[in-house]
């Protein structure tokens, strides 16, 4: 609710004591004591658990971007337009400007002389290209090195505020994944001196509270699930945002968050699912604002023969689990009916082959071909064996919401219907999502089937290092971050193939053929589409998301 009527009404007290003061024949005037603006300050409450850090060198999650977009800025964003919104540069590189050079293979960038740090040193070329050389120093155990140390041949600092781009062979996708999304820059003069005493980022304090940053708002607190604080950065080149202070309240589960909507301890619910909307639709001050975001709901199926069952290298028992899932059952009794079934990684985009449907739900067809493969149940326990070995598959995911247990146990259920035994391993993020060198669950291969979240990360960019031979992490390569076990030279040819592709068209036709093998071998299952539904309180106006970078536009946020 707006304080302003109330400040009104205080301003127009004081003036009415002065006036009867006067009038009574008063010979001092008092002096009116100023009335502080009320602090604006908003909530917004999670169920995705904490950030990671804040350093993007090591980041994974979205809640992790999301932080990022208040924090930290890229060189542009993009809308859900697919429009360009310069921040760190001035302007978006082409060849008509001179940006780019006619090969394509040098990109310079001019950045934003005003853009300074909170502590107020400038954001300069030295900074990206600080960030370039960190990324890529071995010494540093980053998330990943894709696409800097596949494409870019080097990145230097012609001057302050020009940053010069070489890059080995021309690359379509370098203005989605270059400095944007979640790939930031990182400052120089904060963790360079770390680097040198240390040796290493992996250790900084900066990545568990970065306490110089650049971007609309500062965090002064980081309570792990619990919550963070964010406080208006005076030093953001485009101005102190309207909002003073903003809260991230992390939830135990959706049940919590929707309390905290339907009490007004939280002011914008995030990820909101299907199921939730007549829930929040009732409370009666809320609407809902939803982003395209390129994302969809996919179990992910371990095909490593070193780490997964042996029957999950097969492409028929892989169909076989496809067919037995009834998606569309899942939808309808768990979302309310509001998604739809993809057909490949790149749903609803340019990208996706229209050729395609989803799998459809055929238990019938599935026995047939887990019998082909010589999984047969002679013991009549319900589950099915080859050479003594039972079908019984190992499914981890991150438990703790009512709706997304009920899937998996919904899923155990179908598979069972045809034989396949599922092993239900409820974990946490912080042990899902660790990485290999830390032993990760998903990193080492410890799962045969999960879940999540994700799609098209360089959105709008098709391009993604997730399915490539070279990407498969090991001891000599632990940020390797094909954590399926996918090696198809194939599939590799036509990735590399891609993404050096100017004409739109080919590179369409290219991704089409991808996306028909990876349906042909049923490398993964498409569940379903996972746009971004945001509940806001009706006391904020000017609120709008982005699929691609969610808080983009917070700066402008404000309250009624």
């Amino acid at each position: 609710m707006s304080r302003k009527p109330h400040l009104a009404a205080v301003f127009s007290m004081v003036m009415i004591a002065g006036l009867i003061l006067v009038s009574c024949g008063g010979t001092e005037q008092p002096t009116a004591t100023p009335v502080a603006a009320p602090e604006k300050t908003i909530t917004i409450s999670f169920t995705t658990g904490d950030p990671e850090g804040f350093n993007p060198l090591y980041a994974t999650t979205w809640i992790t971007e999301i932080a990022f977009d208040m924090l930290l800025l890229p060189l542009w964003n993009i809308d859900d337009n697919g429009e360009y919104h310069m921040e760190l540069a001035v302007e978006l590189p082409t060849v008509e400007n001179g940006g780019i050079s006619p090969d394509g293979l040098t990109v310079t960038i001019p950045l934003r002389p005003e853009a300074v740090w909170s502590d107020g040193e400038p954001v300069t070329a030295r900074d990206a290209v600080f960030t370039y050389d960190m990324i890529l120093n071995d010494a540093n155990g980053v998330f990943s090195r894709y696409p800097f140390d596949t494409y870019v041949a080097s990145m230097t600092a012609q001057d302050e505020h020009t940053l010069v781009i070489q890059f080995s062979e021309p690359y379509v996708d370098w203005a989605t994944s270059i400095f944007t999304g979640i790939s930031r820059i990182i400052p120089e003069h904060v963790l360079g001196p770390v680097f040198e005493a240390e040796g290493t980022l992996d250790n900084a304090d900066w990545n568990r509270l970065a306490d110089v940053v650049n971007g609309p708002f500062l965090v002064t607190e980081f309570e792990p699930a619990s919550h963070l604080t964010f406080v208006a950065n005076d030093l953001y080149w485009r101005g102190r945002p309207n909002l003073d202070k903003v809260f991230f309240l992390m939830m135990e589960d959706r049940p919590a968050q929707l309390a905290a909507l339907a009490s007004g301890q939280s002011d914008i619910g995030s990820y909101i699912i299907g199921s939730e909307i007549p829930q929040i639709e009732a409370m009666g001050n809320m609407r809902m604002l939803t982003s395209p975001n390129g994302y969809s709901v996919f179990i992910f199926l371990n095909i490593d023969p070193n780490t997964t069952h042996p029957a999950m290298t097969d492409p028929n028992v892989r169909r076989a689990l496809a067919l037995a899932i009834d998606r569309q059952s899942i939808i309808d009794n768990l979302y309310n009916g509001i998604y739809t079934i993809p057909s490949t990684y790149w749903e609803g985009s340019l990208y996706d082959n229209p050729d395609l449907g989803p799998y459809p739900f055929d238990p019938a067809g599935a026995r047939s071909l887990l019998e082909q493969a010589g999984w047969v149940d002679t013991n009549g326990d319900g589950v099915r064996e080859k050479e003594g070995l039972d079908l019984t598959l190992r499914y981890v995911y991150i438990s703790g919401d009512e709706t997304t247990d009920t899937m998996v146990v919904a899923i155990q259920q179908m598979l069972a219907d045809v034989g396949v035994g599922l092993d239900i391993l409820p974990n946490t993020q912080e042990v899902l999502w660790a990485s290999y060198a830390d032993n990760g669950t998903l990193a080492r291969g410890g799962y045969d089937l999960t879940h999540w979240v994700d799609g098209m990360w360089y959105y709008p960019s098709p391009d993604t290092g997730y399915f490539l031979c070279s990407e498969r992490p090991s001891p000599d390569y632990p940020e390797g971050y094909n954590w399926f076990g996918i090696c198809d030279p194939e599939l590799d040819d036509l990735f590399t193939q891609q993404v050096s592709l100017i004409d739109q068209q080919e590179r369409i036709q290219v991704f089409h053929q991808i996306g028909q093998i990876m349906s042909d071998q049923t490398y993964l299952i498409p569940v379903r589409t996972d746009p971004d539904v945001w509940s806001v309180s009706d006391r904020l106006e000017d609120v709008v998301f982005s699929g691609v970078d969610p808080l983009m536009f917070i700066y402008q946020w404000d309250l009624r």
